[in-house]
C-alpha cells in the first residue's frame, strides 16, 4: 500500500536548500522535486512502464512552477493510462523536430534586400548577388535545364 504524501507548497519549495547530496521533495502521484548540490531544482515524474522504473524530466523550478509540473504529470499519466510511454513519445517528438529543422536547412531560400541585392542562403551559407548577377545565374540555369 502506498503511503499518503502531502502536496508541496510553493513556500516549501523556495525554502529548500542545497545539501552535499541529491535529495528529493515528493509531491505525490510520482511527482518530485530533485534538489542538486549546486542548488538546481528539477521536476521529475517517476513511473513504471513494462515493469521498468523510469523518470521523466518536467522542467526546472522556478521556470516551471508547481502547477505546471502537476499538469505535465497528469498529461504523462494520461498517456500511461492509454498504454503509451511518455519518454518514448518525447524522444519521437524531438527526433521529428530535429528532422524538420534539418530539412528546412537543406532548402535554399531567396530574398531581396533593401539595398537592391539578392540573398540566397541554405543552412549557414549565404550568397549575396546584385540583380544583374542573379539574372545571369538565372539565365545559366535555364540554359542548363533545357
Amino acid at each position: 500500500m502506498q503511503k499518503k504524501i502531502d502536496c508541496l507548497s510553493d513556500a516549501e519549495i523556495r525554502a529548500a536548500q542545497q545539501e552535499t547530496n541529491l535529495y528529493r521533495l515528493y509531491d505525490g502521484d510520482g511527482l518530485y522535486l530533485l534538489i542538486t548540490p549546486s542548488g538546481g531544482k528539477w521536476w521529475r515524474f517517476k513511473y513504471r512502464f513494462n515493469r521498468k522504473d523510469k523518470s521523466l524530466a518536467l522542467g526546472t523550478y522556478p521556470e516551471a512552477g508547481i502547477e505546471d509540473a502537476r499538469r505535465s504529470r497528469d498529461a504523462a499519466k494520461e498517456l500511461l493510462a492509454q498504454g503509451f510511454d511518455p519518454s518514448e513519445i518525447r524522444k519521437r517528438e524531438k527526433a521529428r523536430d530535429k528532422a524538420d529543422r534539418l530539412e528546412s536547412a537543406r532548402i535554399p531560400s531567396v530574398r531581396a534586400t533593401f539595398d537592391g541585392k539578392i540573398e540566397i542562403w541554405k543552412g549557414n551559407n549565404t550568397m549575396r548577388l546584385t540583380l544583374d548577377e542573379a539574372r545571369f545565374i538565372g539565365t545559366l540555369l535555364a540554359n542548363i535545364t533545357r
